[in-house]
């Protein structure tokens, strides 16, 4: 072997190895960055009257952080803090209980039905 092919085969070792080390790294480091945001949008939920619906409906709210694309739990969000049948939902929410069926003084109303049945 002449010297550079030597020199390229210790180039591309480098980056090999380089690459087989940060690979992992930049995982974790997603798999970490994805758990804290998925952790501020369960603190989101659960200040909201969404957690209570979610709960009165029988949805586990860890299921539906983790099933839900996170845009659409954003949507949620939003449309629950713009609400404004509050008194309504407090209301429903009191009885625990609530059928899918009769959420219509809700805003997350067709979402809420489709996720109350999976």
């Amino acid at each position: 072997m002449n010297t550079l092919t030597i020199i390229a085969l210790v180039l591309l070792t480098t980056m090999l190895v380089t690459f087989s080390v940060l690979l992992p790294v930049a995982i974790v480091f997603n798999v970490r960055a994805g758990e804290k945001y998925r952790q501020g949008l369960a603190e989101k939920v659960n200040r909201l009257r969404l957690g209570k619906m979610l709960a009165a409906l029988g949805v586990d709210i860890d299921i539906y952080l983790n099933s839900e694309r996170s845009l659409e739990i954003q949507q949620h969000i939003d449309r629950c803090a713009a609400c404004g049948n509050t008194a309504e939902c407090d209301d429903k929410l009191a009885k625990q209980d609530i059928d899918p069926d009769h959420i219509g003084f809700c805003n997350n109303e067709a979402s809420l039905r489709e996720i109350a049945k999976k």
